[in-house]
C-alpha cells in the first residue's frame, strides 16, 4: 500500500498561526501570522503580538504561569516538554495560546490552526511552515508535499515515508533548540496530522515545548484519534495538563467591564456558563439580560448545521423540557426511539453533555438559541406532555416551567412558591430569587413568592432587588407581611449604607407589629441589630432580655440565636469579654448543628471581632481558618466579607503585610455588598501604598469613592477618603492633600467623625508629616471632633503629638510620649513610634537608646516589604557604628590584634619585627584616630566589634 500525491492540492489552509477567522464555527478572533523560519537564522524573533486592544485575561494567569514554568524547565536542559490546554469552544484556548507566545517570547516557533471546514492531509504543517523556508538536507518533493503545494509528476512513496519525513523535517527545524512547537484547534486535525503530533509526542530528545490546545476528544473530527494524541502528550515525561474552567459569577463582572450591577453579573452568568465567547458576545450585542439576538442564536445553531430532522427535532425537544432534564423525562416526552437515533449526534456536535442520568445543555444560551426554533404547535405539545409528567412525579420546579410556558399562572406561581421556599431553605439562594422572579412576571402580587425573592436577593448581595420585591411586598402583604417587609427594607438599607432608612424602616415595622406578638420580638431583634451597628451598647443587654422572653415564648428559637449574638456583642464592648467570647462560641456550635448559615456566619464574625487579635499568631490563624471553613463556602458568600475584614485586621496587626493584603484584595473584586466592598477596597488600597503600588491604590480609591456616593453610614464614608489623603501625602503635593484632609472632614458630620476618632487622628498624622501648618491640623482636628485630642488620651493621639514634637525639635517631649504611642495597635504604628524615638534619642546624643529603638522599629517590620521597612533600615544602617578598623593602616591594625590579644608593647615588638618605640607611637595614633580615653577602652571596644 502506498501514499500518493494525486494532483493540484486543495486550496491552501490559512497561515494565521492561532486561529483563522473565516469560518462561521470560528468563535475566536485572528491573532497572529505564522512565523516564516531559516535553519541558517533563528526560526523567528519574537512576535508581534500587542495585546493592548484585547478584553482583559480574566483568570487565567495560573495556567498562563504553568505555560511560561514548562518553558522554562525546557530551557534548562530535555526535551519535549508537552502542556495540553482543553476547554469546550469559546473557553479562551486561543487567548491563552496567544498570552504564552507573548509572554515567552521563543527565538524559534512553530504553530498552526487546524481548519474546521474543509480539512485536507497535513493541514497543520502546511500552515506551521507557511512562512519557512526548508531547511537544509529537506527532499524538495517531499517539502511540496508536506506543503500542500502542486506536483507536476506525483511519484508513490512507501507507507510512513510521509509522516517519517515530517518528523525529520521538524528536528532539523528545531535544531538544538529550544523551539516552541504549537497546534490550536487540535479537535480538527486532519488525520495525517494527528499522527505527526502523535509521533512528536512520542519523541524521546527533541528540544521542544509542545503545546497543544483543543476541545474534549469526543468532540473531535476524529475522536479516537485525538484522544490517542491528548494521551501520549499526557504521557511525556514531562507534561502539564491544563482543563480550562468557566469563569465565576465575579469573574464574568470584570470581563463585562464598568460598573456592571451584580445581578447582571449572575445573569450573564447564568446564561453563559462562565464561557468567555459568549460573554463578550452578549455584551457586543448590548443583549445581556435581553433575548438572544438572532447573529448569535444562529452562531449557537451552526454546531448542527448539515444534520437532518431528527437531530434538529430532538435539540428543539430538550431545549424546551429545559436545560437539564432527566434521560428517562426526555424519553418519556420525545419519545425514545427519538432519542437513540439523534442523542449521539447532539453529544457529539457539542449541544448536549450527559451528565449522569440526566442530559443538560452546556449553558442556557444553547438551550434559547434552539427554543426559539420551535413553532407554537410544536412547543405547546412538548409542554402539555412535561406538565401532564412533571404533575405525575409531585416535580414542582418542571410544573412550575411548564404551566407558565402554557400559560396557567395560578399553577405556576404555587409550583414554584414550593420551590423557591425549598431552595431558600436548602441556601441554593440564587436558584430560588430566579425561581421566585420568573413567577413574579407572570404574579406580581404573589407574596410568598415576593418575600422569598426578596429574601433570597438579600443572602446573594442583590440588594437593589431586595429592595424592590420587599419595598413591593410591603405595598400588597398584609401587616404582619408588611412589618416583614420594612425588617428586610431596614437590613437591606443598612446594606446599603443608608442608616437613616434603616431607622426608618425600623419605626414603621414596629408600629406595624401587635404588642407581644412574634413579629413584635422580630422587631425587638432588629432593633438590637441596629444597635450594635450603632455602636449604641449600654442598652442593648436589656433589651436583648426582653425580646429573648418574647422569641422564647413564640417558639422563634433561630431568632433567639440573633439575640444571644447581639447581647454577647454588647458584653464584649463593654467589658466582659469571657462571657461574650462564651455565648459565641455556644451560638457557634447550636448554628453548626441545625445548619443555620445566617446565624453561623453572624456569630463566627463577631467571635473573631473580639478574640483573633487578642490571641498569639498561630492560635489566632487556627481559629480563624476552622471559622472559614465552619462556615463554608455558602456561608461565605454571604458573611465572607466580614470575616475576611476581621482577618485582614489581624494580619495588620500581626504585622504580616503579604497575608493582609492577599485576603483584602481577594475579597474586594468578589464582594457583592456595597459598603463591605467599599471598606475592603480602602484597606487594600492603604496596603497597596504600603507595598509600593500607588497604580493599584488609586484605582481601589476610586473605586471606593463611587460605592461610598448616596451613603449615609460614617464608619464606611470615610474609609475611602482616608485612603485618598494618604495617596495625596504620599505624592506630596501639599494642595492635592489640604483638598483630601478637607474632603476627610466634609464626608461625614462631627458626630460619626467622633465614633472614629483614631481614624481622624491618622488622617491629622499624615497631614503632619507631610509639613501642614500645626494651626491647620489643630481646626481639622476641633471640626470633627469637637477638641484637639490631648496626649495621654490615646495612643494614636500619643503617636499625632510625637510626630508633632518631633517636627519641631521637642526631642524630649517626643520621648515622654514613646510609651503611650508604642501602645498602638498595629505593628506598623509602633514601628513608626520606635522611629521617632530613635530620632529623637539621636538627637539627645543617646546613640544606644537610638540604636536599640531603630533595631527594634526594623524588628516589628520584619513581615511588611516596601518603603516604610526600606526606611527604618536605612535609619538603622545611618546608627550602626562603622567598624573600629575601617579607618586603620594595615601596621595600625595588626597592633591593635596583637594588644587586644594582650601582649605588651615589647611583646607586639618583636612578634611584628619593629621596634617597641614604633608599637608606641602606633598607639598613640590609635587611641586619637578612634576617640578612645585609653588602651583599655581602646581594647574593649575592639573586642565588641570583634
Amino acid at each position: 500500500m502506498c501514499h500518493r500525491y494525486w494532483g493540484p492540492a486543495p486550496t491552501r489552509p490559512h497561515t494565521c498561526s492561532l486561529r483563522s477567522g473565516c469560518h462561521v464555527t470560528c468563535d475566536m478572533p485572528p491573532v497572529l501570522r505564522a512565523p516564516r523560519c531559516n535553519p541558517a537564522l533563528p526560526v523567528r524573533q519574537r512576535p508581534d503580538v500587542s495585546l493592548a486592544h484585547m478584553s482583559p485575561f480574566i483568570d487565567r494567569g495560573a495556567d498562563l504561569a504553568r505555560i511560561t514554568a514548562a518553558w522554562e524547565r525546557l530551557a534548562a536542559g530535555g526535551g519535549p516538554v508537552a502542556v495540553t490546554v482543553v476547554g469546550e469552544a469559546g473557553m479562551g484556548k486561543t487567548r491563552l495560546l496567544r498570552e504564552a507566545v507573548a509572554a515567552i517570547g521563543p527565538a524559534r516557533l512553530l504553530v498552526g490552526t487546524a481548519r474546521a471546514d474543509g480539512a485536507a492531509p497535513h493541514d497543520w504543517f502546511a500552515a506551521a511552515t507557511a512562512e519557512t523556508d526548508p531547511p537544509d538536507g529537506t527532499d524538495e518533493r517531499l517539502w511540496r508535499l508536506l506543503r500542500q503545494e502542486p506536483d507536476s509528476a506525483p511519484a508513490p512513496l512507501p507507507d510512513g515515508a510521509l509522516l517519517r519525513g515530517a518528523m525529520r523535517t521538524l528536528r532539523r527545524l528545531a535544531a538544538d533548540g529550544p523551539v516552541l512547537i504549537a497546534v490550536d484547534d487540535l479537535h480538527w486535525l486532519d488525520p495525517e496530522s494527528l499522527a505527526l503530533w502523535s509521533e512528536l509526542a512520542a519523541a524521546w530528545d527533541l528540544p521542544a515545548l509542545l503545546l497543544a490546545a483543543g476541545r474534549p476528544p469526543e468532540e473531535a473530527r476524529h475522536p479516537a484519534a485525538a484522544a490517542r494524541v491528548l494521551a501520549r502528550l499526557g504521557g511525556a515525561r514531562d507534561a502539564t495538563a491544563i482543563d480550562l474552567r468557566p469563569l465565576t459569577a465575579a469573574e464574568t463582572g470584570t470581563l463585562l467591564g464598568g460598573a456592571v450591577p451584580p445581578a447582571t453579573a449572575r445573569a450573564v452568568h447564568r446564561r453563559t456558563g462562565g464561557n468567555p465567547f459568549w460573554v463578550k458576545e452578549l455584551a457586543a450585542a448590548g443583549a445581556a439580560t435581553a433575548p438572544l439576538p438572532g447573529r448569535l442564536a444562529s452562531l449557537v445553531r451552526a454546531r448542527l448545521a448539515g444534520e437532518d430532522e431528527h437531530a434538529w427535532r430532538l435539540a428543539r425537544g430538550l431545549a424546551l423540557l429545559g436545560e437539564r432534564t432527566a434521560t428517562a423525562t426526555a424519553a418519556a416526552v420525545l419519545g425514545a426511539d427519538l432519542l437513540e437515533r439523534a442523542l449521539p449526534r447532539l453529544t457529539a456536535a457539542g449541544v448536549i453533555r450527559r451528565d449522569g442520568a440526566a442530559l443538560r445543555f452546556p449553558h442556557a444560551l444553547m438551550r434559547e438559541a434552539f427554543a426559539a426554533t420551535a413553532l407554537p404547535a410544536e412547543a405547546e405539545a412538548v409542554h402539555r406532555a412535561a406538565l401532564d409528567a412533571a404533575l405525575a412525579a409531585g416535580d414542582d420546579p418542571a410544573t412550575a416551567a411548564h404551566a407558565a410556558a402554557l400559560g396557567e399562572t395560578a399553577l405556576a406561581a404555587t409550583a414554584a412558591d414550593r420551590t423557591a421556599a425549598r431552595q431558600l431553605a436548602a441556601w441554593h439562594t440564587e436558584s430560588a430569587q430566579r425561581t421566585a422572579e420568573t413567577a413574579l412576571a407572570a404574579a406580581p402580587d404573589h407574596t410568598g413568592l415576593l418575600a422569598t425573592a426578596g429574601q433570597a436577593a438579600l443572602l446573594t448581595g442583590d440588594h437593589i432587588a431586595a429592595r424592590v420585591h420587599f419595598g413591593h411586598l410591603a405595598a400588597v402583604g398584609d401587616d404582619r407581611e408588611r412589618c416583614l417587609a420594612h425588617l428586610r427594607l431596614a437590613e437591606t438599607a443598612w446594606h446599603q449604607g443608608r442608616i437613616a432608612d434603616q431607622w426608618r424602616h425600623l419605626e414603621t415595622a414596629e408600629a406595624l407589629a401587635a404588642p407581644g406578638s412574634a413579629e413584635h420580638g422580630r422587631c425587638l431583634t432588629g432593633r438590637a441589630q441596629a444597635m450594635v451597628r450603632a455602636a449604641d451598647y449600654p442598652g442593648l443587654p436589656a433589651l436583648c432580655d426582653r425580646a429573648d422572653a418574647l422569641l422564647e415564648r413564640h417558639g422563634l428559637h433561630t431568632q433567639r440565636r440573633s439575640i444571644a449574638i447581639s447581647r454577647a456583642t454588647a458584653l464584649y464592648y463593654l467589658g466582659d469579654t469571657e462571657a461574650a467570647v462564651r455565648t459565641l462560641h455556644q451560638v457557634w456550635r447550636d448554628a453548626e448543628a441545625d445548619g443555620d448559615l445566617r446565624k453561623l456566619g453572624r456569630a463566627v464574625n463577631n467571635l473573631l471581632a473580639a478574640q483573633l487579635a487578642d490571641l498569639p499568631e498561630p492560635q489566632a490563624w487556627r481559629l480563624f481558618d476552622r471559622a472559614v471553613a465552619a462556615v463554608g463556602d455558602l456561608g461565605m458568600a454571604s458573611w465572607g466579607g466580614k470575616i475576611t475584614r476581621v482577618g485582614g485586621d489581624a494580619a495588620i496587626g500581626f504585622g504580616d503585610l503579604d497575608r493582609a493584603w492577599d485576603l483584602l484584595s481577594a475579597r474586594a473584586r468578589i464582594e457583592p455588598d456595597p459598603h463591605e466592598r467599599a471598606v475592603l477596597a480602602a484597606k487594600a488600597g492603604l496596603l497597596a501604598l504600603e507595598r509600593d503600588d500607588p497604580d493599584e491604590a488609586e484605582r481601589l480609591c476610586r473605586e471606593g469613592l463611587d460605592l461610598v456616593a448616596g451613603m449615609d453610614q460614617g464608619w464606611v464614608v470615610t474609609y475611602p477618603h482616608w485612603l485618598a489623603a494618604a495617596i495625596a501625602a504620599r505624592r506630596g503635593d501639599r494642595a492635592e492633600l489640604d483638598a483630601a484632609v478637607r474632603a476627610y472632614r466634609d464626608a461625614v458630620p462631627p458626630d460619626l467623625h467622633r465614633l472614629r476618632e483614631p481614624r481622624v487622628i491618622e488622617v491629622a498624622r499624615l497631614a503632619l508629616d507631610r509639613g501642614a501648618e500645626p494651626d491647620a491640623v489643630r481646626r481639622f482636628l476641633t471640626d470633627c471632633l469637637g477638641t484637639v485630642p490631648a496626649p495621654g488620651s490615646s495612643p494614636y493621639a500619643d503617636l499625632m503629638w510625637m510626630e508633632a514634637r518631633v517636627r519641631r525639635g521637642d526631642w524630649a517631649g517626643a520621648l515622654a510620649l514613646f510609651d503611650g504611642a508604642a501602645a498602638a495597635g498595629q505593628a506598623y504604628q509602633r514601628s513608626t513610634a520606635r522611629s521617632l524615638a530613635a530620632e529623637a534619642a539621636r538627637r539627645l546624643g543617646d546613640r544606644e537608646a537610638a540604636l536599640a529603638h531603630a533595631t527594634e522599629a526594623v524588628a516589628l517590620l520584619r513581615r511588611w516589604p516596601g518603603p516604610r521597612r526600606t526606611a527604618a533600615e536605612a535609619a538603622l544602617a545611618a546608627l550602626a557604628p562603622a567598624p573600629l578598623t575601617g579607618a586603620l593602616t594595615a601596621r595600625e591594625t595588626e597592633v591593635l590584634r596583637a594588644a587586644a590579644a594582650g601582649g605588651s608593647n615589647r611583646q607586639i615588638a618583636a612578634a611584628l619585627g619593629i621596634s617597641q618605640r614604633t608599637v608606641e607611637v602606633h598607639m598613640s595614633r590609635l587611641l586619637a584616630k578612634t576617640g578612645t580615653a585609653s588602651r583599655t577602652e581602646l581594647v574593649a571596644r575592639y573586642l565588641q566589634d570583634a
